[in-house]
C-alpha cells in the first residue's frame, strides 16, 4: 500500500470520526475534546507483497478550530476554514499541505494531450471524497471498560471500497454538540458538490447513538480482507495545547505530487 493511499484513509479516517464519533450526544461542555485510541490492523498479502500487522495508540485532539490525529510515525491536521489538511511524517521530519476542497485538487490536473484522460482524472477527483453510509441498530448490550454500550453495523462506501463496521457505542460520555455542528458545517462548506452526500451520511449515522468505544472494522483490498480493531482508551474534556496545530521545528516542506 503506497504513502498515498496511506495518507487517504487517515482523512477519511479522520473525517469519519467527526461525522460518526460525535454525533447525538447529549449534554453540556464547553471545552476541547481529547481522545486517546489503540488500533490493531491484522497482517495481510496484498498482489504478492506482505503487509504487516500493525498496533498503533493514536491522539486525537477536537476544537472549534480543527483537529488533529498523531501516532508515533506520523500526524494529521484538518483546518476546515483554513481549507487545508498538514500530512506530517515523523521519521523523514517533513510535512506535506493538501488542499480540502475538491475544487483545488482538480486545478493540479493539467488539461494533457488527452481530453479524455484529463476529464476522467477530473471526475474521479470529484467523486475521491463521497461517502455512503448504511446504519443498522441492534438489541445487544454489554458493558465495555467502564461504559454502558450498545451494538450497531456500519456500511461505509467510499472511493476505496466497501467497510463494514462492528460499532459499540456509549451514551455514558457528553460532549458539547455545538462543536460538533461547527466543525461538520464548516467541513461541507468546503467540499463542493458534496453537500447533499455528507448531509445524507450525516442523517444516517445519527442513528448512532454516542461515542464509538470499539469498532470492528473490515474492508476488502484487491479481493483480500483486512480486519482492523480500534478500541478508546481515554475521552475526556482537555484544553488542547496552544501549539496543538503546528507543525514542528525543524521539519522539511514537501512538495505535493
Amino acid at each position: 500500500m503506497s504513502k498515498g493511499d496511506n495518507d487517504m484513509k487517515r482523512i477519511l479516517s479522520l473525517i469519519t470520526l467527526l461525522i460518526f464519533g460525535l454525533l447525538s450526544v447529549p449534554g453540556p461542555s464547553h471545552a476541547d475534546i481529547y481522545m486517546k485510541r489503540k488500533r490493531h490492523t491484522d497482517a495481510v498479502k496484498i498482489m504478492g507483497m506482505d503487509q504487516p500487522a500493525e498496533n498503533v495508540v493514536e491522539e486525537i485532539w477536537i476544537t472549534k478550530k480543527g483537529f488533529r490525529s498523531d501516532d508515533p510515525k506520523s500526524s494529521v491536521i484538518m483546518l476546515p476554514y483554513e481549507q487545508k489538511v498538514i500530512m506530517i511524517d515523523h521519521r523523514k521530519k517533513t510535512y506535506m499541505i493538501r488542499d480540502l476542497t475538491v475544487d483545488a485538487m482538480q486545478v493540479r490536473i493539467k488539461e494533457g494531450k488527452d481530453p479524455e484522460k484529463t476529464a476522467a482524472m477530473k471526475g474521479m477527483m470529484k467523486n475521491i471524497m463521497k461517502i455512503e453510509a448504511v446504519v443498522r441498530a441492534t438489541d445487544e448490550k454489554k458493558k465495555i471498560s467502564s461504559w454502558n454500550c450498545k451494538k450497531y453495523f456500519l456500511t461505509l462506501k467510499t472511493f476505496m471500497g466497501e467497510i463494514e463496521n462492528e460499532v459499540w457505542a456509549t451514551e455514558d460520555l457528553k460532549v458539547d454538540s455545538a462543536l460538533y455542528d461547527q466543525l461538520t458545517s464548516s467541513m461541507i462548506s468546503v467540499m463542493p458538490g458534496m453537500e447533499n452526500s455528507m448531509k445524507d451520511v450525516t442523517s444516517e449515522i445519527k442513528k448512532i447513538k454516542g461515542i464509538q468505544v470499539k469498532t470492528i472494522s473490515t474492508q476488502n483490498i484487491m479481493n483480500q480482507s483486512r480486519k482492523t480493531v480500534t478500541d478508546l482508551m481515554e475521552f475526556k474534556d482537555k484544553k488542547a495545547p496552544k501549539n496543538v496545530f503546528e507543525i514542528p521545528k525543524g521539519y522539511t516542506k514537501e512538495t505535493l505530487p
